[in-house]
């Protein structure tokens, strides 16, 4: 998916500890339908948001450790990481805008959050 990253439980506790960009983490299962209309919608914010922002997807039927370590009910679910720490969720269908500027306003409002730059806005409604 676009360079969206598959990880397992152990790649993801690893990046998260390493890793110093802001983190998209999308909990997904192959029987969900609502997965499959999201998955366009995380493909364009990624394009979108840039290389600045790491897209990765958790398969929750193969890490069920990971879902229960970050209380994850149902799919999709996500989470977003600045550096290394919890800084949001949200959960079910989101649409490419919505979570390009939860992204933009988690790195802009979120405590020792900003990447060094300023990510730029755009009138939509949404920000």
């Amino acid at each position: 998916m676009d360079d969206i990253r598959d990880v397992s439980d152990e790649l993801f506790t690893d990046l998260l500890r390493k890793e110093k960009r802001f983190i998209v983490l999308e909990f997904w299962s192959p029987g969900c339908s609502v997965c499959k209309d999201v998955e366009p919608e995380l493909v364009n914010a990624h394009r979108d948001l840039g290389p600045d922002i790491l897209f990765m997807r958790i398969n929750t039927d193969h890490n069920k450790q990971l879902a229960a370590r970050y209380r994850i009910a149902g799919t999709p679910s996500f989470i977003y990481f600045c550096k290394g720490e919890k800084v949001g969720e949200a959960a079910g269908y989101v649409n490419a805008t919505v979570l390009r500027n939860t992204v933009k306003d988690l790195i802009r409002h979120g405590p020792n959050c900003s990447p060094g730059r300023r990510i730029s806005y755009e009138i939509d409604g949404y920000g």
